[in-house]
């Protein structure tokens, strides 16, 4: 299977099902989340391009030639596609979910708010240990390129995500575990290969552990950059016609 095969079997037809349900919901027309799936589309191809280079450049990500159409840098072309599909895809899901569930902003800071950021940040200091280990090299790639934004979310509106938990983890979770298993099949079948050396070998079934974080630390991005927004979004489209 080509990398373009594998978008167009396992991610692509959900996120046209997403466009379909966009158009015909009506919730969607009382929002703003298309210029909030917009902003993450934009942040996740500025944010994450120079981070998935590094990796494609130091071994931790492989792709075979013919798997692939040509390379933007030392990236394939269809990654790219994948930074937005993926956006698309987990924006979508989190209409849905929100269209169901009432989501609510909190001004009371609970003690769970300084404990999840306090616990980040000491994360965020031993993600830069694991960055000097070749066997939790990707690891603490991955921890040191997502913890910021995670943190900074929860600094600015973590009262918000835990008034609103049950939302939060039904936005997180299914497409996380979709995403978690279509990645291991695409390894299976060679689409993409992992190292071994800069990997720990934990491994859940077929997929590396680091490969698992990983697509929980994007959703995790996601969906709370867009529960974030759905509850400040005019505080933050005011800020954007601010610096335009």
């Amino acid at each position: 299977m080509t990398y373009l095969q594998f978008l167009l079997i396992f991610i692509i037809p959900l996120v046209i099902a997403g466009i379909i349900y966009y158009q015909k919901s009506r919730y969607a027309e009382k929002t703003n989340l298309k210029q909030g799936m917009f902003f993450l589309m934009f942040l996740a191809m500025t944010y994450t391009t120079p981070w998935d280079n590094y990796l494609v450049k130091s071994g931790v990500w492989s792709y075979e030639d013919h798997n692939i159409l040509f390379k933007i840098g030392y990236v394939p072309f269809e990654e790219y596609m994948f930074f937005i599909l993926q956006t698309m895809m987990t924006s979508f899901w989190c209409l849905f979910i929100f269209s169901k569930n009432k989501i609510t902003t909190s001004s009371e800071v609970t003690v769970l708010k300084p404990v999840v950021t306090t616990l980040l940040s000491l994360f965020f200091v031993l993600s830069i240990y694991f960055l000097f280990n070749t066997s939790t090299r990707y690891l603490g790639l991955i921890l040191v390129w997502a913890l910021p934004v995670a943190l900074l979310q929860w600094v600015v509106g973590g009262q918000h995500l835990i008034r609103n938990i049950k939302v939060y983890m039904l936005c997180l979770l299914p497409p996380t575990m979709y995403l978690w298993i279509v990645d291991a099949y695409a390894i299976y079948d060679g689409v993409w290969s992992i190292s071994t050396t800069q990997t720990t070998g934990f491994k859940l079934g077929n997929l590396p552990i680091e490969e698992s974080i990983f697509f929980l630390a994007t959703n995790v991005m996601l969906c709370q950059g867009l529960i974030l927004f759905m509850l400040l979004k005019n505080d933050f489209l005011k800020l954007i016609k601010r610096k335009t």
